[in-house]
């Protein structure tokens, strides 16, 4: 199957920022190299390119990629120090509080490697929310992390009982489908019923960082995928 394009939102002699589409890999997999994947996607053409910073497959949205050594150390520092600042839009399932702040250690699970799970003595883990629309049973939220822990957003709205649209790993619920929610809609027996949301609810909506170069502050916003506005003026109008 054919990689997705990745849009180039912008390009210098230090930084590359893209917007990764849902179902790419951020860096090569370690057990099968020649599954795609944006940081080798994005080698191809240029003489280098560092990893600065990941998503998870499932996640779409911003990423910052370093074109040097240089932009690359700098770039670290500042998510080191917590001072790039990222907003996240998920829909989970539930009527979420208007806004709130989590504020829940985490750390890998003690059975199951690939999974993180919240725990007194990990690593702190806070994140801030919003809540931009309730629906009938969902709501649309955005989310600002101040840490940057593997799976925090997951484990973070997993811990509040309202758990991410389709979220293999921390999820109950599945897919989004429109005949969970519009009223008298019976789909058809002849044609399975297509969901609005197969994959992961979670989006990075936008990134702001100082440039590596001229220590400008910049911020970058990445548009909503094809799926999460498909599911989200659905939701608008039955709900």
């Amino acid at each position: 199957m054919k990689p997705p394009n990745i849009e180039v939102i912008h390009e210098d002699d230090d930084i590359v920022i893209i917007s990764k589409p849902s179902g790419l890999l951020s860096i090569p997999d370690r057990y099968n190299k020649n599954l795609p994947s944006v940081a080798k996607m994005l080698s191809d053409g240029r003489s280098e390119v560092f990893t600065v910073h990941r998503l998870d497959k499932d996640t779409s949205g911003v990423m910052i990629f370093a074109k040097n050594a240089k932009a690359h150390a700098h770039l670290n520092q500042q998510f080191q120090n917590q001072k790039v600042t990222k907003y996240y839009l998920l829909l989970v399932v539930g009527t979420t509080p208007e806004r709130g702040c989590i504020d829940v250690n985490l750390t890998v699970h003690p059975v199951k490697s690939q999974m993180m799970a919240t725990q007194k003595g990990g690593k702190a883990a806070i994140t801030d929310f919003e809540t931009l629309k309730h629906y009938h049973n969902y709501s649309l939220v955005k989310a600002h992390p101040h840490s940057g822990r593997t799976h925090q957003l997951r484990v973070h709205f997993s811990h509040l009982k309202h758990e991410i649209i389709a979220d293999p790993i921390y999820g109950t619920h599945g897919p989004l489908f429109l005949s969970q929610f519009k009223r008298k809609y019976k789909p058809s027996s002849a044609k399975p019923e297509r969901p609005l949301m197969d994959r992961l609810a979670l989006h990075a909506e936008s990134i702001s960082f100082k440039h590596p170069g001229n220590h400008n502050r910049l911020s970058f916003e990445a548009a909503l995928p094809k799926d999460f506005r498909a599911s989200i003026r659905q939701l608008d109008k039955w709900t």
